[in-house]
């Protein structure tokens, strides 16, 4: 499994059209771009964190990609990475794809096990991605069979779209940091990580939105929403399941707390019940 970070994809983008089709077995590992093993080694000496004002992925961390092959269009300004593929944003953590003969301290191995059926190597991947999460009260986490990436005019990126196919999904685990200043004295639904599966996702990097498409569920403090598309604001974290005509969406709050609740202005069912009897 290769690793790219996100200094890798700039180098991607500068580099010329010979190297525009990025498949795994055509890629000379011997260049210091492509070496892993030497990217590997030195990434707890040499990584820094870019906090440049410009950078906008500075919010949530540097990106990590594993996956077993990209392609890189550069006509289009996209990239897609195939295979077993998972995406981790988060500050402060050295991941890495695979888990060399030294080990290193503070570094984090997302092992690939071609043992497992690509399910529980997905379950193992996110259990090992909240952990990550918790550490830092922060991430982002999103993981399937295919991503796209498409980059802006400056290429830089805009948008990742997780795809998996037949009865795989998409899953994705994210650690919002805290609710916009202008919510402060809203009554917000719910509070901490967010976590659940679709068949397509979408993380708008500008937009901090995660928009789940087709068989869509999410989790949050045990409360369930559920639709065919499931959108999840980051930024003011919220969660909306936007109306459809043909196709029923449930939201179901069994985690709401006290200072969660919102109210709706109708007579909660549990006291509608007992009027009745």
């Amino acid at each position: 499994m290769r690793r790219a970070r996100l200094f890798i994809v700039i180098l991607l983008l500068t580099t010329s059209n010979a190297f525009s089709n990025i498949e795994e077995d055509k890629i000379d590992y011997s260049s210091p771009m492509y070496n892993s093993s030497i990217q590997e080694d030195n990434a707890t000496d040499g990584e820094k964190e870019n906090n440049s004002d410009d950078n906008n992925l500075k919010e949530y961390g540097p990106v990590t990609i594993c996956a077993n092959n990209a392609v890189y269009d550069d006509t289009k300004g996209v990239l897609t990475y195939l295979g077993n593929v998972f995406v981790m944003q988060i500050h402060n953590k050295h991941i890495l794809c695979h888990q060399p003969n030294n080990l290193k301290k503070g570094v984090s191995y997302f092992i690939r096990d071609n043992t497992l059926p690509f399910k529980q190597l997905q379950q193992k991947w996110l259990e090992q991605a909240k952990l990550l999460c918790s550490q830092e009260q922060e991430c982002n986490f999103i993981s399937g069979q295919k991503l796209i990436i498409k980059l802006d005019k400056d290429r830089k990126i805009k948008t990742f779209t997780m795809l998996s196919d037949g009865d795989e999904k998409s899953r994705f685990y994210t650690f919002p940091t805290s609710s916009n200043a202008n919510y402060i004295n809203s009554k917000t639904v719910t509070r901490g990580p967010v976590e659940g599966s679709s068949k397509k996702i979408i993380y708008d990097v500008t937009n901090k939105h995660l928009e789940l498409y087709k068989k869509a569920i999410a989790y949050q403090n045990d409360n369930v929403y559920r639709g065919e598309k499931v959108i999840f604001d980051i930024t003011h974290d919220l969660i909306s399941i936007p109306g459809s005509v043909d196709r029923r969406s449930t939201i179901i709050l069994d985690g709401l707390q006290n200072q969660t609740k919102i109210d709706t202005g109708l007579t909660p069912i549990s006291q509608y019940k007992n009027k009745t009897k």
